[in-house]
């Protein structure tokens, strides 16, 4: 028991002041699953160094002592996760809705806009940005 009490103390001592684990580190070391996965069926030179590549990163990330720095680049890298997380969102919405409903995209915002599929002229108001659009339903 006092074995485990000092290597928790030695690894508390290690990560003093470090970044740690985030969620970049964490689909980081993801990745590396997947590619030896492949790299297993496939045997490819550019998976085996992928293999390499991504656990090494993650474990330089989180023991950085940079935090500023290492915090940008989790924002940006959580910034672009969302933006393609919705954009799938939005593409399964689209989807699963093409018999009832069609989508727009707002000329002024660029944000979707969900129309009932009724034939037609339809004036259509931007929720986010407030302009009116004119959609032809055929």
């Amino acid at each position: 028991m006092q074995y485990l009490s000092r290597i928790r103390a030695g690894y508390e001592r290690l990560m003093e002041g470090r970044q740690g684990f985030d969620t970049l580190s964490g689909d980081l070391i993801i990745v590396w699953c997947i590619t030896g996965f492949i790299n297993g069926f496939v045997r490819s030179r550019i998976f085996s160094l992928a293999a390499l590549v991504f656990p090494i990163i993650a474990v330089l990330r989180m023991l950085s002592t940079n935090s500023v720095k290492r915090s940008a680049e989790n924002r940006k890298y959580m910034k672009l996760r969302s933006s393609c997380a919705e954009f799938f969102k939005i593409t399964y919405k689209r989807i699963k809705e093409r018999k009832t409903h069609k989508y727009y995209k707002c000329s002024n915002c660029s944000s979707y806009l969900r129309v009932k599929r009724k034939k037609g002229e339809h004036t259509v108001v931007c929720p986010k940005c407030g302009k009116e659009l004119h959609v032809k339903i055929r």
